[in-house]
């Protein structure tokens, strides 16, 4: 019983932790991009209220989580057995991956300083996004199916980071951040679509003869 309380507290303070530091990268970014008292046009206002709306949803509902909600019954392994449990968690991980990747090639012909204060923005809504997604005892994902993704979603990050800085713009680059995301999305999906029903990755229960 011990092991199980103890479980649930350090699986519970990861996410807390991950999502308190999501919420730091994303007000950084908030005060690099639109720093107080400067004048921008109509849609620069559009967005940075759109970042702010979405920054300070993420912060009450980690305030929920921690003061209003109870704790899961349940310690924070979760395992999958069936298809339609698993296609949330990989449809979200696939969009992600992909919003990750191909996110600062939409705005690479802004000066450096921009192009890397937008990705800590989107990097920081992509974890906190996982973390209170973690957080939710309802819609939890998978332990290692949410590293893995949290994972996969740095090292696309970066590879969209590096050719949208120093990339030439042209066919190539397209076809090697293709290949980069390819990549990791059939990792991922491979994980979800593998057999293991007789024994979870997530399982603590070993498969051996005792």
């Amino acid at each position: 019983m011990e092991n199980v309380e103890m479980s649930r507290i350090v699986f519970r303070g990861i996410w807390y932790l991950i999502t308190l530091l999501s919420l730091i990268g994303l007000s950084i970014s908030l005060n690099l991009l639109w720093q107080p008292g400067g004048k921008s046009p109509a849609l620069s206002r559009f967005l940075r209220d759109g970042a702010v709306s979405a920054t300070t949803f993420y912060a009450v509902t980690v305030l929920r989580y921690l003061l209003f909600t109870d704790p899961p019954s349940t310690n924070g392994y979760k395992d999958f057995t069936t298809t339609k449990e698993r296609n949330p968690q990989l449809v979200f991980a696939e969009l992600a991956l992909l919003a990750l990747v191909a996110s600062p090639l939409f705005y690479s012909d802004h000066d450096v300083s921009f192009v890397l204060y937008m990705s800590l923005f989107t990097i920081s809504l992509f974890i906190g996004g996982t973390g209170l997604i973690q957080l939710s005892d309802k819609f939890r994902m998978e332990m290692k199916h949410a590293y893995i993704t949290l994972l996969c979603g740095l090292l696309c990050w970066l590879f969209g980071i590096y050719f949208s800085i120093y990339g030439e713009h042209n066919s190539v680059v397209t076809v090697i951040l293709l290949i980069v995301y390819s990549m990791f999305v059939s990792f991922i999906y491979i994980y979800n679509t593998y057999n293991r029903e007789e024994f979870s990755m997530n399982s603590r229960v070993s498969p051996l003869p005792a």
